[in-house]
């Protein structure tokens, strides 16, 4: 006669045994699938992450480079139009030209240098930076051969410099020119977008030879030195002078005098001695100072005060010198002399 599971008065243990053999494998298969989803999640997540990550690198990297270029171009522009104009062109405003070039170039190395290069960017990054180095180098020959070349015409090593400047500015605009094929490259096989890349050509398109002689001929590139006294004051004011062209002062214990001194040359002058010298044709009365001018650029002046104690009725003569500058030809305004008398009182 069957039995019921309820006949026994309690709930059959080997019912319960049934029921527990069937739920585990479930359980397990549910875990092994949680487990691959979980799987894929993280993979798909990882991948995503590394093309964010690529992706944000490149358009950096391209965003580097397109700064680093326009920077370049436009210093090729500034040197062009410098070089146009090397015939009549003043030294000190070629040299500070340059020198602004010089340090354009190096920020645009600055930037190549720092930027996070991807890995399919190494060889356009290696272009990149043998073009900046070559241009700022090729600046640096030019300079030095062109101003050598000005101030020592028939010299053939300048022109031998010239020649090596010209070709480190010809390696580099090669070396750019295949950096930007390598950087379209890397714009077209992505979904990064930027404008194209401008123009940069430094070597000059005259050649070597005309450069060259535009620099021996050129007028206002070769060095001139010249220091010059302009004027001195004095207070208080002559009232007049004498039938010998003798400065009559009017009575006073106390002489100031102002020297103003002006770079007259195209070249930066340092340590600038003038002297002031007063002597009188009585015992004990004149005097000596000096003033040491730290620097003054081409164009520049400087004004100073020197006092001296005088005498009424003592003959003076004043001499106000600079000393002459390594090559300086104008040297007649290198002195300033002047004879006077203090008036008597009344």
């Amino acid at each position: 006669m069957p039995v019921s599971f309820g006949s026994w008065g309690f709930k059959s243990p080997l019912a319960h045994a049934v029921a527990f053999s069937y739920s585990q494998p479930r359980r397990r298969r549910r875990g092994v699938w949680l487990l691959a989803l979980l799987s894929v999640v993280v993979v798909v997540v990882v991948l995503v992450t590394s093309f964010r990550s690529d992706r944000r690198v490149l358009a950096n990297y391209l965003d580097a480079a397109h700064q680093a270029a326009s920077s370049a171009s436009s210093t090729a522009v500034d040197l062009e139009a410098l070089l146009a104009r090397l015939s009549t062109v003043d030294r000190q405003e070629f040299i500070t030209t340059l020198a602004g070039l010089r340090t354009t170039m190096s920020d645009v190395n600055a930037i190549i240098e720092a930027a996070e290069v991807p890995a399919q960017g190494s060889d356009a990054q290696a272009r990149l930076r043998l073009a900046g180095q070559s241009w700022l180098r090729g600046l640096d020959l030019i300079e030095g051969g062109l101003l050598d070349a000005a101030d020592r015409p028939d010299d053939e090593p300048p022109a031998v410099v010239i020649e090596r400047g010209v070709i480190q500015l010809a390696v580099g605009d090669f070396s750019y020119e295949e950096a930007v094929r390598e950087l379209t490259a890397l714009q077209t096989g992505s979904d990064v977008e930027f404008a194209a890349y401008p123009e940069a050509a430094f070597a000059p398109t005259g050649g070597v030879v005309a450069l060259i002689d535009e620099a021996r001929s050129a007028s206002g590139l070769p060095l001139r030195r010249d220091a010059a006294i302009t004027s001195v004051g004095f207070e208080p004011r002559p009232l007049g002078s004498t039938e010998l062209g003798e400065a009559i002062l009017p009575l006073t214990n106390q002489l100031v005098l102002t020297v103003t001194v002006i770079n007259q040359g195209n070249e930066r002058l340092t340590d600038v001695m003038v002297e002031v010298q007063l002597t009188g044709d009585r015992a004990g009365t004149g005097g000596r100072e000096t003033r040491s001018l730290e620097a003054l650029v081409p164009g520049e002046s400087s004004t100073f005060d020197v006092t001296f104690d005088v005498l009424p009725v003592v003959q003076y003569d004043l001499r106000v010198s600079l000393p002459i500058a390594t090559g300086e030809v104008e040297t007649e305004n290198n002195i300033i002399t002047e004879r006077f008398i203090v008036n008597e009182e009344s």
